[in-house]
């Protein structure tokens, strides 16, 4: 069974840090704890692939390796998690 976990986009605010990020050489202020715990809670024999969209795209081919995706976040991010449910 193919799992992947996706972590929605926290939109350009103040508390994205988006602006700050390149200060302290990182991409992304929040990583996706909720996302991690839930593969680590998957069966042993699944494979899992995890995609934050805060610093990399979905795509297609992402899209189509899954047998189930799951997605977490934060109502901030409900934007682009409806996108990413739309797809």
């Amino acid at each position: 069974m193919n799992a992947l976990l996706v972590y929605p986009k926290f939109p350009d605010t103040f508390w994205s840090f988006t602006y700050a990020l390149s200060f302290i050489g990182k991409k992304s202020a929040f990583p996706p704890l909720d996302m991690l715990t839930v593969a680590a809670l998957l069966p042993e024999e699944w494979s899992r692939r995890l995609v934050d969209v805060n610093v990399e795209s979905l795509t297609e081919k992402d899209l189509l390796w899954a047998d189930m995706a799951f997605i977490g976040g934060m109502a901030v991010q409900r934007k682009s998690a409806g996108q990413i449910i739309n797809r």
